[in-house]
């Protein structure tokens, strides 16, 4: 059987960009010389995760996100008060390994995370590849409206339990070179002066004024999603891959992060609908 830390090498080995020296990936709590019985594998570590894994027979659990809420290798601001501690001691009491393959599954071409985003839109022809690895990529589509193109995202996305997308831009202006990036790292000028005229981002990375009106700004559409939904096939063809490379050790799919819901107004007198 695999350890946590033959799992973390092989990751390591085959992420040539990772630097491995300033790099968030790596084991965030348990012992990663123990061996891995079953794996679970999740986009966030919240904590009904962590104990959905471990009462199903995870040794360790293997996230995309800090499970502190720290972008940062050590996580310890949140640690030591609510909810952290709650966390930590459920983590101590458990004996639960925490694995965070980050920077590692990013990029891993073809199955990482933007190839899997690009894939599960059915963005089948890339035009233009970024300059910094995997991290962006422009796509070839059929001319439509961007109306059009916003519902076809939101059909796609709806299995992944997010209810609606959010855009800026003329509805019924025509599109055919959407951009995407992987999580917080949406594409950006780069991909607009190379002819991008619709970008794909999350709220996570694109906050208002200093991205997704700027990006107006340089004539382009924006079409705005949740973290977690731009990357659960990402992670879920991690799960795959894992499973594949230490076979016969089993490896799990957990996709219960909390979900965004929608309550919006319907007519001028302020009705409201749930569309959750």
């Amino acid at each position: 059987m695999p350890t946590t830390h033959d799992i973390h090498a092989y990751l390591l080995e085959h992420s040539p960009w990772v630097n491995r020296e300033n790099t968030v990936d790596g084991c965030k709590n348990g012992d990663p010389m123990r061996e891995v019985r079953q794996a679970g594998v999740a986009w966030f570590g919240s904590l009904d995760t962590m104990k959905k894994a471990h009462a199903e027979g995870c040794d360790l659990l293997i996230v995309h996100e800090p499970i502190f809420w720290e972008h940062s290798a050590e996580e310890k601001n949140w640690r030591v008060i609510e909810p952290g501690v709650a966390k930590q001691q459920f983590l101590d009491d458990s004996g639960l390994v925490v694995l965070r393959a980050h920077d590692s599954w990013d990029n891993w071409p073809g199955i990482g995370i933007r190839d899997s985003w690009a894939a599960g839109l059915g963005l089948t022809k890339r035009i233009k590849e970024g300059t910094v690895w995997n991290l962006h990529g422009m796509y070839e589509i059929a001319p439509q409206s961007l109306r059009e193109f916003a519902c076809f995202i939101a059909r796609k996305i709806a299995p992944l339990g997010e209810d609606c997308v959010q855009v800026i831009g003329d509805p019924e202006r025509i599109v055919s070179r959407p951009a995407l990036g992987v999580g917080c790292i949406g594409p950006d000028k780069e991909m607009v002066e190379s002819g991008a005229d619709v970008m794909i981002v999350c709220y996570d990375g694109a906050c208002y004024w200093a991205v997704r009106e700027r990006l107006a700004e340089m004539g382009v559409a924006i079409i705005t999603l949740e973290h977690g939904t731009t990357e659960m096939w990402g992670m879920e063809n991690l799960c795959h891959h894992l499973a594949e490379a230490f076979s016969p050790t089993p490896f799990r799919y957990y996709a219960e992060h909390p979900r965004t819901w929608t309550v919006r107004t319907v007519d001028s007198s302020g009705t409201c609908r749930d569309l959750g």
